[in-house]
């Protein structure tokens, strides 16, 4: 048993991801009897003590389609934290699934099965409100302790979006890694996201298309005015 006089609030790096679909999952699973989603990610999750085990103080916690990741705050850990993300990212992605998230930076206390913290509650914050799509975002409060707010600078592994967020480079840290997977793989989630019939996972499908052009040279998007589309509506207009 802790001894409550020995319960500290510290500094932590604290990142909150969502799996998308998750509900999704389960019922498939229950519904069909099978287990390959629940497999699925329970192998991301063993896999995952592989990436942070670096570091003994980093602590991965998951329930149902919540993972919170936490390590004690150190300025020169930032860019090891955001690669072991990314390569989290990279597990789910290899399996097919999606995550979105935020970082955050705040006081942070873990003991396994009893979690008090204010980083988790601004990193699920960032998650929930700026995320939006399949990205990790990071929060302006990280940026401005790690960077000193000089956004003059490059900052490394990390893309700033035309919305001002910035988001883990998770395609450009691991595309080294089985990189003809890496764009089968991502092939594949687009097209099923793509031809979904429900708006907001087909908008996640054309932001993951044109991320992932954009990092990897691909052509998996489709413009959203195809010059066809554009010269119909001329001839039309010539018409009348």
């Amino acid at each position: 048993m802790i001894d409550a006089m020995t319960i500290d609030l510290k500094l932590h790096f604290v990142a909150f991801l969502d799996v998308l679909g998750f509900s999704e999952m389960v019922n498939s699973d229950v519904q069909n009897n099978k287990n390959d989603h629940l497999s699925k990610l329970f192998k991301c999750h063993q896999a995952a003590s592989s990436i942070f085990s670096e570091a003994p103080d980093c602590s991965i916690t998951q329930f149902s389609d919540s993972i919170v990741v936490a390590k004690p705050y150190d300025s020169e850990k930032f860019q090891w934290f955001v690669k072991c993300v990314a390569k989290y990212q990279r597990l789910l992605l290899d399996e097919g699934l999606l995550c979105r998230g935020g970082i955050a930076v705040n006081k942070h206390f873990s003991n396994g099965s009893f979690t008090f913290s204010a980083g988790l509650i601004d990193a699920y914050r960032v998650e929930s409100t700026t995320a939006r799509y399949p990205r990790v975002v990071i929060s302006d409060e990280v940026l401005n302790l790690i960077y000193e707010d000089d956004r003059s600078i490059m900052y490394p592994n990390l893309i700033r979006e035309d919305d001002g967020l910035f988001f883990i480079d998770y395609i450009g840290i691991t595309s080294g890694e089985r990189p003809k997977s890496l764009v089968e793989t991502t092939k594949s989630i687009i097209n099923q996201m793509k031809n979904n019939k429900i708006p907001s996972v087909r908008e996640k499908g054309l932001w993951l298309a044109s991320y992932v052009d954009s990092v990897l040279n691909t052509s998996l998007g489709t413009p959203k005015f195809s010059g066809k589309s554009v010269e119909k509506a001329r001839l039309r207009r010539e018409k009348k």
